[in-house]
């Protein structure tokens, strides 16, 4: 058999249900195609492989000893795609696999991981927590399937969808020392001992870039990687907070948070995937419970 050649899947069905049940016409109505369509697709694979693979007894359609050298490979093999193409249905349907998701803001990402595994209990959720910047080489190898990253803007070479919008300001103790004070400026906010997220953080790195295009240094003590390691020091007095808004929740009545008079601060949650990817069906569907999840604070 010439090495370039190779034959379909197509073909070799047509073989194997001719060779096992001895007749083009049973072979074709099993396959549920056309008599003729059966022996056409045999006479190309034997004409393109140089092999002859059935011949015509006394008793019917007979196969060769070439066939019956390569009946186990064949067999194995169409049982293999056979197993291929009912894995890769399952996984279309939402009813097995896994997905990885990264998130940046568990507020925000976690109502709608929440509700994908409700809604999809046969698919196996991976999270991982990492700030924004460090997410997006995950995605671009394939660790990641989708992320929430903190970004001003959509982000190039990217599928993105807006799912929050939100301001970012500082936040500090109710009854501290700022429990009067209902906005800041920037030479306000340059007095203030700082406790922010790491430096590959979206919410530290729209931050910083607003205060020094304000000609403001900000003073960061600590740069922290959660968001409860930040309000925990809030709350010990180490310093005031850096974060937005929605990042505050119910339990959290001790603590304020105060905006910062510049426009400039406004930023936003994408929910983001490499464009090869948001056609899936999983990463599909996920954006598709996000939005209507997050639908209150989508702007």
């Amino acid at each position: 058999m010439p090495s370039n050649v190779e034959p379909s899947i197509r073909q070799l069905k047509a073989l194997e249900a001719v060779a096992r049940t001895g007749s083009f016409t049973a072979a074709a109505e099993e396959l549920g195609v056309s008599q003729p369509t059966v022996s056409n697709l045999i006479v190309a694979l034997e004409r393109q492989t140089e092999c002859r693979f059935l011949r015509r007894g006394n008793k019917g359609i007979e196969t060769t000893e070439m066939f019956e050298t390569l009946r186990p490979q064949i067999k194995a093999l169409l049982a293999l795609k056979s197993e291929v193409d009912l894995a890769i249905g399952a996984r279309k349907d939402l009813k097995s696999g896994s997905f990885w998701v990264g998130y940046s803001t568990y507020q925000i990402a976690m109502p709608p991981i929440a509700r994908f595994i409700q809604t999809h209990p046969g698919i196996t959720l991976n999270a991982r927590a990492m700030a924004s910047l460090d997410l997006l080489p995950l995605l671009r190898t394939g660790d990641l399937d989708v992320a929430f990253v903190t970004a001003l803007e959509p982000l190039e070479t990217m599928h993105c969808q807006k799912v929050a919008s939100f301001r970012i300001g500082i936040v500090a103790q109710s009854e501290g020392a700022l429990r009067d004070v209902e906005t800041l400026s920037w030479a306000d906010v340059a007095k203030l001992r700082l406790i922010q997220r790491e430096p590959n953080a979206g919410t530290r790195q729209i931050f910083e870039r607003a205060a020094s295009e304000a000609g403001i240094a900000p003073d960061t003590i600590l740069g922290l990687g959660s968001w409860g390691s930040i309000t925990s020091l809030v709350r010990a007095g180490v310093g005031e907070g850096v974060g937005f808004e929605s990042e505050l929740v119910a339990a959290d009545k001790d603590l304020k948070f105060i905006p910062i008079n510049d426009q400039k601060l406004s930023a936003h949650q994408f929910l983001v995937s490499m464009p090869a990817m948001a056609a899936s069906a999983t990463v599909r569907q996920f954006y598709e419970i996000t939005q209507e999840t997050l639908a209150s604070v989508h702007e």
